[in-house]
């Protein structure tokens, strides 16, 4: 619906679609019931959702002109379009898609009796044909949690290596890596990439972990430049950060939503937060996932914990003003 906003929230058993556009009355468009999964991760590009989940249920494709949420298919099979090989996988940890309609997998696995897929990042062309993809490429060097891609790089979140990984995906059936820098707490969840592309922004997601910057305008020297922790000495833990102009927007399970000015990323400095959460310190409660990138500059954010099942508490923001609902 043109001018209309939407939110898209993964819960445990399902997708819900929630109309935004008046922050202060949304509702919820419609859920789409799914496979049990305590994570679930959606992307869009053009009119679909693209949804993963470390449960069996493949690629959870959602026709979003269909307001009523009963258009969509589970994809498990992709074939390459040069080769003619199909590549099968079942669950993924997580997704992004990038400008161009490549969908790049990350963390992908199959139940026992099937190859295991890269579980670093798996390329898909949802461009061509939006409920049909085609598998590119992939790469494998570490095991990805989460990445973000702009233009021919990806920012990779390499969990287990502890390290932000920078790589060359140009080449989609032969991508490379540009240079490597660990994190401060050695357990990398995300990474997210400046405007100009000169510094990357990293969390840990560990207990009294920093949001760390790195200037990356020489690859093959990568610099740390400065490190931040909300409500410093709690013990609270870093989610996911997102770059919004010259804003870090971050979700801190018992912290809440934190923004930082990085207008100097040597010297970040954190501007305000709003925590949906009354608990503190370390636990995986609170805020889940933030997103800051919808045109009228609302900021949406989920809650994990809820009354329910299927409920999930979502923090609408804007300057000046807070919405729960």
């Amino acid at each position: 619906s043109v001018g209309n906003e939407f939110a898209l929230v993964g819960l445990r058993n399902g997708v819900s679609c929630v109309n935004v556009t008046n922050p202060s009355t949304p509702f919820e468009e419609f859920f789409l019931s799914d496979i049990y999964s305590i994570w679930r991760d959606i992307k869009t590009y053009g009119n679909y959702a693209y949804v993963t989940t470390e449960s069996d249920a493949g690629l959870l494709i959602i026709d979003l002109t269909d307001m009523t949420g009963n258009t969509f298919w589970h994809v498990t099979d992709f074939i390459n379009p040069t080769t003619g090989a199909t590549l099968h996988w079942e669950a993924a940890h997580d997704l992004f898609i990038d400008e161009n309609g490549i969908v790049y997998i990350f963390g992908a696995s199959n139940p026992a009796g099937f190859p295991t897929p890269a579980n670093g990042a798996i390329f898909l062309d949802v461009a061509t044909n939006p409920i049909n993809p085609t598998h590119l490429g992939q790469w494998n060097g570490q095991y990805i949690h989460d990445a973000m891609v702009r233009g021919d790089t990806m920012y990779a979140g390499c969990i287990n290596a502890g390290e932000l990984f920078v790589v060359d995906v140009s080449n989609k059936n032969n991508p490379s890596t540009l240079g490597t820098h660990s994190t401060p707490n050695a357990f990398t969840h995300n990474a997210w990439v400046s405007d100009d592309g000169n510094y990357v922004f990293t969390t840990d997601e560990k207990p009294y972990a920093y949001l760390a910057a790195y200037d990356i305008s020489d690859i093959n020297n990568i610099q740390e430049v400065d490190r931040i922790q909300s409500n410093p000495g709690s013990g609270t833990i870093p989610h996911n950060v997102h770059v919004d102009g010259n804003f870090l927007i971050t979700s801190y399970y018992r912290d809440g939503t934190t923004v930082h000015d990085i207008t100097h990323p040597n010297n970040m400095i954190q501007v305000a937060h709003y925590d949906s959460y009354s608990g503190a310190g370390n636990g995986f409660d609170g805020c889940w996932g933030t997103y800051p990138f919808l045109p009228s500059g609302l900021i949406i954010s989920s809650e994990i914990n809820s009354s329910s099942n299927q409920s999930a508490k979502l923090m609408i923001y804007e300057r000046g003003f807070v919405q729960a609902c």
